[in-house]
């Protein structure tokens, strides 16, 4: 990197890919009664809301909206460089997330960028793009009235919940193609190097957003006062759905270790059969070809030369060795 592209802390600089999409709000405020959609958000009211920010490309927005709900200019920093790691903090008077988070998609894994910010009556989500795996949502709010009579940091839960769940998908599709490459190697002993890579590149991926996560949700549930103990048996499943993920990451890490020395195992063999069959065929030529010079060499008195049969002799001969020697290796067990 060099000097020219240093930002100085606290810079409102997005460093994402997306920079045509425009920056739009979704919001949903919503009560016992029922829930309300709209584009802009108004914090003039005491309803709940969870606001949906699609599009980081308009700084000065986002900025405005830091500034209105009083966020740490270092946090949204935080919120448009999209390659910050997986992680979850607690400041004085709000939760702040970032989380990489990955689910299926026509039989492709789709990674998309999103952080959270949960106030005491507010959640707010930051996407790069549409985010899809949360479609869901609506329907939850209009739905199920526990979503709306519950404090904020059920939605919250809702929301991480939702992603697990994708995370959950997509580690059961990988163990699904990592049985089909462990069959090629077990049965065939070859492979789809490419497929192999990529899927052992998704669980590390993987595995790096989850472990943090989880980590991190279990350190703040000790530390937090913005997560009632009302809902707290949620995020103890939540915490539940993690590990589990994370303890079935390790296995598949493990999994794909030994698939990769197996695989290595079984390509040495096959280069070390065909190495030991290109020496005993070479081993079955060697007196050959020293025959063939000794027999070739421009004697003045070579008796032999002159009978008649001597060709027929010398070939017959030359098969009776390769036979015994091809009869000792097989006897032997070398082929």
């Amino acid at each position: 990197m060099g000097f020219k592209d240093y930002f100085i802390p606290k810079s409102m600089v997005y460093t994402g890919d997306y920079q045509a999409i425009k920056t739009v709000f979704k919001v949903y405020q919503f009560n016992p009664e029922g829930v309300a959609f709209s584009n802009t958000y108004d914090l003039s009211n005491e309803n709940k809301r969870y606001i949906q920010v699609v599009g980081l490309s308009d700084t000065k927005v986002i900025e405005k909206l830091g500034t209105d709900l009083g966020i740490d200019a270092l946090v949204l920093e935080d919120i448009l460089n999209v390659h910050q790691r997986d992680k979850i903090e607690q400041y004085q008077n709000y939760i702040f997330g970032v989380f990489r988070v990955r689910y299926l998609k026509e039989d492709r894994i789709i990674e998309s960028y999103m952080s959270m910010v949960m106030f005491e009556n507010m959640l707010i989500s930051f996407h790069e793009t549409e985010p899809e795996y949360l479609s869901q949502i609506p329907h939850l709010l209009e739905s199920h009235k526990d979503t709306r009579t519950s404090s904020i940091d059920y939605m919250f839960y809702q929301v991480l919940d939702i992603v697990t769940d994708h995370m959950l998908d997509v580690n059961e599709w990988l163990e699904d193609k990592m049985s089909i490459i462990e069959e090629e190697i077990i049965e065939s002993q070859t492979s789809d190097q490419e497929s192999f890579y990529l899927i052992r590149k998704h669980l590390l991926k993987l595995k790096n957003s989850v472990t943090p996560i989880y980590e991190q949700l279990l350190e703040l549930m000790d530390n937090t006062h913005l997560i009632s103990k009302h809902n707290k048996p949620y995020f103890d499943d939540l915490l539940d759905h993690l590990r589990r993920l994370d303890i079935l990451l390790n296995q598949s890490r493990e999994l794909t270790r030994h698939l990769l020395d197996l695989n290595m195992n079984n390509q040495s063999n096959r280069m070390n059969k065909i190495m030991t069959t290109l020496t005993l065929f070479s081993a079955i030529f060697i007196p050959l070809s020293f025959l063939t010079g000794f027999f070739g060499m421009n004697f003045v008195h070579f008796g032999i030369l002159e009978y008649s049969q001597a060709v027929n002799l010398f070939l017959g001969f030359c098969i009776i060795v390769a036979g015994v020697m091809f009869y000792i290796f097989k006897r032997s067990k070398w082929l």
